[in-house]
């Protein structure tokens, strides 16, 4: 069960990595749109529409990884333990 659990844990963070990465990448392109956009509306709501995207995917992403992460804290270690009653004499 450990093995499951760290794996998927890796493949969380990695997949993190990525979408944290793209995000990223997005919110720079929606700057660079909203930069360039030299006054026009259309090209700035587009640059700001995109940063805000970008963002809420981030956003998105972090909430995601603390969820799964609780889950497999919760499954790996369970805080109840029930004992076996004890045996009559």
């Amino acid at each position: 069960m450990d093995d499951l659990t760290q794996t998927i844990s890796n493949l969380v963070g990695i997949l993190l990595g990525v979408v944290g990465g793209v995000g990223v990448a997005y919110f720079v392109f929606g700057a660079y749109q909203y930069l360039t956009a030299s006054g026009a509306p259309h090209q700035m709501e587009r640059g700001k529409t995109a940063m805000l995207t970008a963002l809420a995917g981030i956003v998105l992403a972090l909430v995601a990884f603390g969820v799964v992460e609780l889950v497999i804290d919760a499954v790996s270690n369970p805080v109840v333990t029930i004992e076996a009653p004890p045996e009559p004499e």
